[in-house]
């Protein structure tokens, strides 16, 4: 009785261990097919390049808080962007969000006086999101940026 009293206990310790045991449940997504998907749905009324290396860092202060991303930039002077950032660490999720905000204040900015139309598409349509350890801009149309957050939330919703 003794024994078996002993594997039970045993066998119920091992099932408790499993349970706590369990993997985290956020999800993550690679930035270059995230932002690659986004920009698709986007549908991006002029044409878009990719930024990277000191030019990325030029528009987005990422120092050492992001591990890897993809920015689509527009070369024609709209206010269309996608940008996707996997985070070195999920606890710069805030500092993230605030250097995204800082873009489409420099994108607002750079259209202020000069393009009114384009200021007024990135002041109501431009949005920060969030999930786990990405991090991403966009702004477009309004239609297409909503397009482009379903493409994020499905990704990693």
């Amino acid at each position: 009785m003794k024994r078996f009293t002993a594997l039970l206990l045993a066998l119920l310790l091992l099932l408790s261990l499993a349970a706590c045991g369990g993997g985290s449940d956020a999800k993550t997504a690679d930035p270059k097919t995230l932002a690659d998907d986004m920009l698709a749905a986007l549908k991006a009324q002029g044409e878009t390049m990719e930024v990277t290396g000191d030019t990325a860092e030029n528009y987005y202060a990422m120092g050492d808080m992001v591990k890897d991303y993809r920015i689509y930039l527009s070369t024609m002077y709209i206010g269309e962007e996608v940008a996707v950032f996997r985070l070195a660490d999920v606890k710069n999720a805030d500092a993230a969000k605030a250097m995204c905000q800082q873009r489409i204040q420099d994108l607002k900015d750079s259209f202020d006086g000069y393009l009114p139309e384009e200021y007024a598409a990135v002041e109501e349509n431009a949005v920060v999101l969030a999930s786990g350890d990405v991090v991403a801009m966009v702004t477009g149309t309004k239609e297409g940026v909503a397009a482009a957050r379903e493409v994020f939330e499905k990704a990693l919703g």
